[in-house]
């Protein structure tokens, strides 16, 4: 026999102990089975029909003689002496015996019980597999030919003749009934032991899945137990489904009182909102103390129960992180930040001193000198220096202004005020300035009943800073400058947008967020803390500020202060 076929006929090796309970269960059905034949067909014959039975004796003797062997086969497959496969192999041609046995003596090529002998080897090809199935269908066609031989040579029981048994007339008719069911004990074998293979190659890609999944399981479970962000999931009822280790450290809440209740009642803190993002909010935790969390949710693709299609609930996983550490430290870069930008405003003041204080000086020693001839001093020249010291002082004024509105900002008095009376404020506050004609050219687009929250008096300072910017972009160019403003309703929330637009030649992309950075600055007689206190001012409001372009205007400097849902009029 060449190697690969003995590979082909190896039978696949099951495992021990389930093998062993195969057997067991069929001797059990091997018991049930024959009793069931034989008491039917005793039942026939006693009705008077037309079956060939051995007398009662033999076949109480075939009882007793399959039973007997049954019960030993039992204890010994019980006490493991044997292989399981070299056992099953004994039992199943006994099997095959037993039922060759019951052809002969029910009528041989004429018994009804003859298809029985396709059992074994059914049952060959599945327990055994492929090579027990073809041994067995070997053995059945060896013993079906052996009782159609006899048959033919005439060895039949007297019995027979006393039932509808009509002798064989032609050697024909035993081969063919030989090729028919030996051709069908074949196939069925390899059919069997075919069925048998893509079991057992199912059976181990299914064992080889469950322990994949059992790994993924205890690698999900390790993951979700030992990472530092709190995870807690809700089904399509927004009661608690998981809650790891990290959510527990976090909120200090047990997790046996957690799962199983409704999210909303056990963190009512938490809000969770549709398009939110990350969020942060003050967390009491289950010891009364308080804490800084920031949370957020998505959610999960899971099937939803039938009752709940039609509402909008679906499964939810959210995140948590205490965020204090983080906020402390934020807070300790911010305040060294600052400090190294005061420092360097320090130097960048004691730096831009000395021009205003030579020419204060300078002017004052001229006035000294000629303060014997006063009266003789040219009106023009004594004006000249008069405006020095006093342009010079206004410009050390303002740089001191600056630096202590950066450096000690102060405290927000948040209130109810009208924009366009604010704008018209700035405006002529303005139009005392140098640049009239820039600022006479301003444009409004606000609703005269526009109120915004928040500090008078540091909106104010936002106004004066971009509008001052604004008509040095524009130069003497008139109606280049536009003042806009509108609410903006977003959800729940609201808000007030004030926009600055000018037809100057606009900022750069690349420096869009540099020009927020102290001391930055594209003008010769400017400090660079302009737009530094602008974004200051709008973060200290909890608000944001962004800069822009369109084919019309150069620059659009846009603000959003937000209202607070508790602030009234």
């Amino acid at each position: 026999m060449s190697p690969s076929l003995t590979r082909a006929l190896t039978p696949v090796t099951d495992n021990e102990q389930e093998t062993r309970r195969h057997l067991l269960w069929w001797i059990l059905i091997r018991v049930a089975l024959f009793s069931l034949l034989i008491s039917i067909t005793s039942f026939l014959h006693g009705k008077g029909h037309s079956v060939i039975l051995p007398s009662l004796p033999v076949t109480a003797a075939f009882l007793f003689g399959l039973y007997s062997f049954s019960i030993g086969s039992a204890l010994l497959l019980k006490k493991n002496l044997w292989p399981a496969r070299r056992f099953g192999l004994i039992q199943l041609f006994s099997d095959t015996v037993f039922t060759g046995l019951l052809v002969y003596a029910t009528g041989c090529s004429q018994s009804i019980f003859t298809p029985i002998l396709i059992l074994p080897v059914i049952a060959g090809g599945l327990i055994l597999h492929r090579i027990g199935g073809l041994i067995l269908a070997a053995a059945a066609t060896l013993l079906y030919g052996a009782v159609l031989g006899s048959e033919l040579l005439g060895w039949v029981p007297e019995y027979f003749f006393a039932a509808a048994y009509k002798t064989p007339t032609t050697l024909f008719i035993g081969t063919n009934l030989f090729a028919i069911y030996g051709l069908i004990f074949f196939l069925v074998a390899i059919l069997s032991g075919q069925l048998a293979r893509r079991l057992r190659f199912t059976e181990e890609k299914l064992s080889k899945t469950a322990l994949e999944y059992d790994r993924l399981s205890i690698l999900y479970k390790q993951i979700f137990d030992d990472i530092s962000t709190g995870i807690i999931t809700t089904d399509q009822g927004d009661f608690i489904t998981s809650y790891n280790q990290a959510a527990e450290r976090i909120t200090e809440y047990p997790r046996e009182k957690i799962l199983g209740q409704p999210f909303n009642r056990c963190f009512p803190d938490i809000i969770l909102q549709e398009s939110q993002g990350r969020c942060v909010c003050d967390f009491k935790k289950n010891n009364g103390s308080l804490t800084r969390i920031g949370y957020s949710f998505s959610h999960l693709n899971m099937p939803v129960a039938e009752g709940l299609k039609d509402r909008q609930a679906r499964w939810k996983v959210i995140t948590l992180q205490d965020i204090c550490l983080i906020e402390r430290m934020e807070q300790q870069v911010r305040e060294a930040e600052k400090m190294a930008a005061i420092g360097e405003l320090s130097a960048s003041i004691a730096h831009d001193f000395r021009n205003p204080l030579a020419a204060i000086s300078g002017s004052a020693q001229i006035l000294n000198m000629e303060q014997a001839n006063i009266a003789a001093l040219d009106p023009a020249t004594f004006k000249t220096l008069l405006s020095i010291i006093l342009r010079e002082s206004n410009r050390m004024a303002k740089t001191i202004t600056d630096f202590l509105q950066f450096a000690r900002p102060a405290p927000i008095r948040p209130e109810w005020f009208n924009v366009n009376s604010l704008v018209d404020e700035v405006i002529a506050k303005l139009l005392a300035g140098s640049n009239t004609a820039a600022t006479a050219g301003i444009m409004k687009e606000i609703d005269m009943h526009l109120d915004c929250w928040g500090d008078r008096q540091q909106i104010q300072t936002i106004l004066t800073h971009l509008l001052e910017n604004a008509c040095f972009a524009v130069g003497a160019q008139q109606n280049a400058i536009v003042v806009a403003g509108h609410d903006i309703n977003d959800n729940t929330k609201g808000a007030v947008c004030i926009e600055i637009r000018d037809q100057g030649p606009g900022i750069p992309v690349e420096l869009r967020e540099k020009v927020f950075t102290p001391f930055f600055s594209t003008r010769t007689d400017g400090t660079g803390l302009g737009l530094a206190i602008v974004r200051q001012i709008v973060e200290n409001h909890k608000g944001f500020i962004e800069i822009g372009s369109d084919v019309v205007y150069g620059c659009i400097i846009r603000i959003r202060l937000p209202i607070p849902q508790a602030a009234t009029h």
